[in-house]
């Protein structure tokens, strides 16, 4: 039984990147190789959702029937396939901060048995791995091209540009600030040195008439 696990972080908000997977029409989007993920049953998506797929592995497609088993909204989707190509896979989503998503895909999967089996497993199992490693990628940048992670990578962006201008503006705000203080604080010192000046003339000429 073959066995992988693929890691990786997407620019996106948690329940962005849950919904664009739990959306079956997308599934053949960003999953390499897959060539149907339709709805077997009136349930779409959820716990006990039903899907008929085929899987495209060198010259050879993988038919198969698959059973959601795990729906936990913005955490995980796992199924299992219950006629045809044996496997099992499953999404795991974890928050990284408030715009990142830390994304797990994990499948476990069996090609046959007997010689004819480990024959087509030895031909179609590379085919398989890299079908399953290009398809995390794809979703990481479909999500991130879609409105939720242009959105995200915006705010970054924005955030990223206003920090020095933030603090330039600050800067220039306190150095008008302080001058207007300093021009206030001159110009009431004046005028007192005036009014004093003043006062002492009036009193001078007071005296000399006298």
């Amino acid at each position: 039984m073959g066995r992988i696990t693929i890691n990786d972080t997407i620019e996106a908000p948690v329940d962005a990147v849950f919904a664009y997977v739990d959306n079956h029409r997308n599934t053949t989007k960003y999953m390499q190789g897959l060539t149907k993920w339709k709805p077997a049953s009136e349930i779409t998506h959820g716990k006990g959702a039903k899907f008929e797929t085929s899987m495209k592995a060198g010259p050879s497609s993988l038919p198969s029937v698959v059973n959601i088993t795990t729906w936990t909204e913005n955490k995980a989707i796992a199924w299992r396939s219950v006629q045809g190509f044996k496997h099992t896979g499953k999404w795991a989503f974890k928050p990284n901060g408030e715009d990142k998503t830390d994304v797990t895909f994990e499948m476990e999967y069996e090609i046959g048995g007997g010689i004819a089996g480990r024959m087509l497993a030895r031909a179609t199992e590379p085919a398989v791995r890299s079908n399953l490693q290009r398809s995390v990628k794809a979703l990481k940048q479909q999500v991130e091209k879609s409105p939720a992670g242009k959105t995200t990578a915006k705010s970054a962006a924005k955030s990223s540009a206003n920090g020095p201008s933030a603090s330039k503006s600050s800067a220039k705000s306190s150095a008008k600030s302080s001058a207007k203080t300093g021009a206030k604080s001159g110009g009431s010192k004046g005028a007192t040195k005036a009014a004093t000046n003043s006062t002492a003339k009036r009193r001078s000429k007071s005296s000399a008439k006298r």
